[in-house]
């Protein structure tokens, strides 16, 4: 209820019992009503100073209470923003943390399912890693893989995401890319981070090996994660600085050629099997 109609209730209220006295005091001379009217008048007047100073004061009060709330809200705001970023960010690059990786490709896998959309996805290693933690301690290393995030991410397109994984292993979302894509990002990759240099070490020469997988319509978040990462050890096992892809084989094919080579191993001479 605001000022105006607490005003007006005390208004009409003593209006009401000036009207009742006067109709049951007839009799009285002009001077006692007049003198009636005063009081009754002062007894209006009172309260309402007093409902004036209380309803300022709450006023007063409920304006500082949402300006408290305000800057409470923001606080909230800054902390949940500051804490998203601990809990989605890898602290050292920047990049985004392997959980927060694992839900974007859930979210894009996704959208794959449900059209004709597509991605790749590439599991990258600086390969001269360990050689420079060994050679020149692990403040060098940190700032080799700072420097390599800094170079992947200004080589990758905004709808891509990257993700550290491990100490030297880096995770890339490629939307839209088939592998033939991904096989161009990557090198162009590796042709940026060759100008990577180590402080006073010029024989190390920075390079990045790398394995890709297409979604294909039915492996999970961790099968699309180890697919790549096998086709990466196949790409280091191979010499490293290069690219390798995850043969992919449907489960009937693969099963069928499990079938296939049980088969062989119980009648090498090709008769049926008992």
């Amino acid at each position: 209820m605001n000022k105006n109609r607490i005003h007006l209730l005390l208004g009409f209220n003593t209006l009401v019992l000036y009207g009742l006295i006067f109709f049951l005091m007839r009799d009285l001379e002009v001077g006692q009503l007049v003198v009636i009217g005063i009081a009754m008048a002062a007894m209006m007047i009172m309260p309402s100073l007093f409902i004036n100073r209380a309803l300022d004061h709450l006023e007063r009060r409920a304006e500082d209470a949402e300006s408290e709330l305000s800057s409470v809200t923001e606080e909230l705001a800054g902390l949940k923003e500051r804490f998203s970023s601990v809990t989605t960010l890898d602290e050292l690059t920047g990049c985004y943390n392997e959980s927060h990786f694992k839900d974007v490709l859930i979210q894009h896998r996704a959208m794959s399912e449900r059209g004709s959309y597509h991605f790749t996805v590439a599991i990258l290693q600086v390969d001269q890693f360990a050689e420079i933690v060994d050679k020149h301690g692990l403040g060098s290393g940190n700032e080799t893989l700072q420097l390599f995030s800094r170079i992947v991410k200004a080589a990758l397109r905004e709808v891509d995401v990257i993700a550290r994984l491990d100490n030297d292993i880096f995770a890339l979302l490629l939307s839209g890319a088939s592998e033939e894509d991904a096989v161009m990002i990557i090198n162009r990759i590796s042709q940026l981070i060759s100008q990577i240099k180590i402080k006073d070490d010029e024989d190390i020469l920075v390079t990045a090996s790398g394995g890709i997988t297409t979604f294909h319509g039915i492996e999970d978040v961790d099968e699309l994660i180890a697919n790549a990462t096998k086709a990466l050890e196949f790409a280091v096992e191979s010499g490293r600085d290069r690219v390798a892809g995850f043969n992919y084989k449907p489960p009937e094919e693969s099963e069928s050629q499990e079938q296939s080579e049980v088969d062989s191993e119980e009648d090498p001479q090709g008769a049926p099997a008992s």
